[in-house]
């Protein structure tokens, strides 16, 4: 067997199609043999609902609200590009988002779009020094970018803080104008936690979470699906508790 059809049989099999699947021969056999008593066919919903929230179909429709307003991601130049941090594992290194946002914000400077990175949320548990080897700045100096381009703040611990924190950097600075970076689906609350501060505020964003196009059919369930819907979710409650708290 190739290694192609090997990786193809392996979605399936594991996917959610698939046990679905399972599930629901199982019940089938059982009620026709009289074993199970459901005159409503309750047994049907736990795998139909594993299906409509594994789908891809159920994804986009639950997204599109955010992916509407989502800032239009632009390269253009800055006095200094900002990266949000996503967190760092307890060794120090880089959590998978936050490695994402580094090397795209990496990229934006050795492109020369701005002549420094600012680290916003750099420093947080488990955070200890020595800080040159942790997080968003080891992935910043893995790129060639020199210590003296990089600062990382070391104060805030979520979006709104994030936005104190980089002001009072940038006041000092007399920095007006400034790339930010983060994810996509971040980008909104972001932006506009940074444009109450009176900054003139580039966003870009790090990944093409949109549009997610699965090319076969296998993959339009997807176990991916729930992470996606749970980070997607999240961000609704933070834009709507930020814009009741007047932060946003």
């Amino acid at each position: 067997m190739n290694q192609q059809l090997k990786s193809v049989l392996e979605e399936v099999i594991f996917g959610p199609l698939f046990f679905s699947i399972l599930i629901f021969i199982p019940y089938i056999f059982l009620r026709k043999q009289k074993k199970i008593t459901d005159p409503k066919w309750w047994g049907l919903t736990m795998p139909l609902l594993l299906l409509i929230f594994s789908s891809d179909l159920f994804y986009q429709v639950f997204s599109a609200p955010l992916k509407w307003i989502t800032p239009i991601s632009e390269k253009k130049k800055a006095e200094a590009i900002i990266v949000a941090s996503a967190g760092v594992h307890p060794s120090g290194a880089p959590t998978h988002s936050s490695a994402i946002r580094a090397h795209a914000a990496g990229l934006l400077y050795l492109e020369n779009w701005a002549p420094e990175i600012l680290v916003a949320g750099g420093v947080m548990e488990p955070y200890d020094p020595p800080l040159e080897i942790k997080g968003i700045r080891l992935i910043l100096r893995g790129m060639g970018i020199p210590d003296e381009a990089i600062l990382v703040e070391t104060k805030s611990k979520n979006t709104h803080e994030n936005g104190f924190a980089i002001s009072e950097i940038l006041t000092e600075k007399n920095i007006k104008r400034v790339l930010v970076v983060s994810h996509d689906y971040h980008l909104f609350r972001l932006v506009s936690v940074l444009q109450k501060y009176n900054l003139e505020v580039i966003p870009f964003k790090a990944n093409r979470t949109y549009p997610h196009e699965p090319n076969d059919w296998w993959h339009q369930f997807e176990w991916e699906n729930f992470n996606r819907l749970k980070t997607v979710a999240h961000e609704y409650v933070g834009i709507l508790f930020y814009k009741l708290t007047n932060k946003i």
